[in-house]
């Protein structure tokens, strides 16, 4: 059984869901709509289909994300954020602009 994590604070977890690796490229990828695991593929550098795939589980473990699957060959899931995930958008576009301001020359 997972052990239940107590937090100390409300940005203790946001910045705990936020640390992990791609997972802010993500979720600002998603920012325009739908995406496939193939777009990830090639927006995110040094990436592989596994490694994106099993950030999209966490995201979707985490209720930021949701995922629908089409009756298709070839097989096509794309990915969309939930109302969750859409609340992280403002912290993001911070981050973006922040980055922008100091460390992009």
């Amino acid at each position: 059984m997972k052990e239940k994590i107590i937090y100390t604070c409300p940005l203790e977890l946001t910045q705990k869901i936020l640390s992990k690796k791609w997972t802010v490229i993500i979720l600002w990828l998603l920012r325009h709509g739908k995406v496939r695991i193939k777009d990830f593929k090639n927006q995110i550098k040094d990436s592989n289909e596994k490694m994106i795939i099993e950030h999209l589980n966490y995201l979707i473990e985490e209720n930021l994300i949701e995922k629908k699957e089409y009756n298709v060959y070839p097989r096509k899931t794309e990915y969309f954020l939930t109302e969750k995930g859409e609340a992280l958008l403002p912290i993001l576009e911070l981050m973006q602009n922040y980055g922008k301001k100091y460390y992009v020359k």
